[in-house]
């Protein structure tokens, strides 16, 4: 199969295993899919509300890690074997026919939905239903239900060859992206089909006004460009994924649409501007940099005051904070300094706290409640946490034919 061809989805996905987490739930959902003579098989962890007198198993933290040594080292491979999470397996949802908003989760390139398990386990945990996906061939390896192992694909296999120059790279990244996004409208129907089937999720899903996608970095922009390709989606956040001068990819080659739904881009702070040594390296002048500087900005104010629904930037605007850090690194990176790891941890409760708020605000699809929500974070109960280390600007219409002007809240 070359990876650049269209993608046909299969129109059944086997449930091979229900797992779950106690508050939480880590679901061993697989769906397969196929695509002319080879298929596209997902890993997807489901992460849900349990009752309260739930008994089971302490869920492991990621069951597969043997796989990924090699790529992680001795003293990481000790620590990740040791950690164990707040999910116990195959747990009972509360009784009752009450039902819980969904939300999808997309990992960043190159890593195992299971190494968020900070975001997933949080958001489960106050009423979420987390579908987790694990996209074939993006960690370095992966063991499917049925123990195979998936690992990076051979360059002759990718379906994309060498990228000649910047452009033909960032077109090759639009197209695995759109990969990605069509995942994850896979895996909606595939929740659509649990909750009409039978078993302890059948009824239990709110899936009627629509589903929210969030991710990291790659995940990230997958949970913006999905929202302009599936009108089920009622909601994205990009935590951290910038390629090019993209707020929002495009859902397809030199297309515009940035969307209608609403959009919360949450963000480690921009790099400092470059000495003058490293514009020499570049061969690049001030007067050069700052003109591009000037047009990503002027780009990306565009696209999120184009989205109907309403968007925000919020840069976490605190020095040290990085792009792994917003996974479950900080907690098994065993090379960090303890004053270094707090500081890396706040940023997890941090972006937390603006996931759920948006996610809270946003059920209705109303961008306006979403961030009613997330202003809540700086002036209400968290206001000593988060005020000052906040940049937050506001995109969208708020009413009909009502721009609403770009505004920055000061850290």
């Amino acid at each position: 199969m070359n990876s650049r061809d269209p993608v046909t989805y299969a129109a059944t996905a086997t449930i091979l295993t229900a797992v779950a987490i106690s508050a939480s739930l880590v679901p061993a959902l697989r769906a397969s899919h196929t695509a002319s003579d080879d298929k596209r098989e997902l890993r997807v962890h489901l992460f849900y509300p349990a009752d309260v007198k739930a008994t089971g198993s302490t869920a492991v933290y990621v069951p597969d890690a043997e796989v990924m040594r090699g790529p992680w080292n001795e003293a990481m491979m000790a620590r990740i074997t040791a950690m164990r999470v707040h999910c116990v397996e195959n747990a009972a949802l509360p009784p009752g026919k009450a039902r819980y908003p969904v939300v999808l989760f997309s990992p960043g390139g190159g890593l195992k939905a299971l190494t968020y398990h900070v975001f997933l386990e949080d958001l489960a945990s106050r009423g979420w239903i987390v579908a987790a996906l694990d996209p074939p061939y993006n960690a370095r390896a992966i063991r499917m239900p049925d123990g195979r192992v998936l690992g990076n694909l051979k360059p002759e296999e990718r379906g994309w060859p060498q990228p000649k120059n910047p452009q033909e790279g960032q077109r090759f990244y639009m197209e695995r992206n759109w990969h990605w996004s069509r995942d994850v409208s896979f895996v909606i129907d595939q929740l659509e089909a649990l909750d009409k089937g039978k078993g302890q999720f059948a009824g239990r899903l709110d899936l009627q006004s629509g589903v929210g996608v969030y991710g990291h970095s790659r995940g990230g922009q997958v949970a913006a460009t999905v929202r302009i390709l599936d009108s089920r989606v009622r909601g994205g956040i990009n935590i951290d994924g910038m390629v090019g001068d993209y707020a929002v990819l495009p859902a397809k080659e030199n297309d515009t649409a940035v969307g209608a739904s609403p959009f919360p881009w949450i963000q480690k702070p921009l790099p400092p501007p470059p000495t003058d040594e490293q514009l020499q390296r570049a061969k690049r002048t001030r007067v050069e940099f700052e003109a591009d500087f000037e047009r990503v900005m002027n780009k990306w104010k565009r696209q999120l005051g184009a989205i109907e629904g309403g968007a925000m930037r919020v840069t976490l605007n605190r020095p040290g904070v990085g792009h792994i850090d917003f996974s479950d690194e900080p907690y098994w990176d065993g090379t960090m300094a303890d004053a270094n790891r707090a500081g890396r941890l706040r940023t997890i409760v941090e972006a937390r706290h603006w996931v759920h708020a948006f996610s809270r605000g946003n059920n209705s699809g109303r961008m306006g409640q979403a961030k009613a929500a997330c202003r809540g974070q700086i002036h209400g109960g968290n206001r000593t946490h988060i005020r000052q280390t906040l940049a937050l600007a506001n995109y969208g219409r708020p009413s009909a034919g009502k721009q609403l002007g770009t505004h920055i809240t000061p850290a």
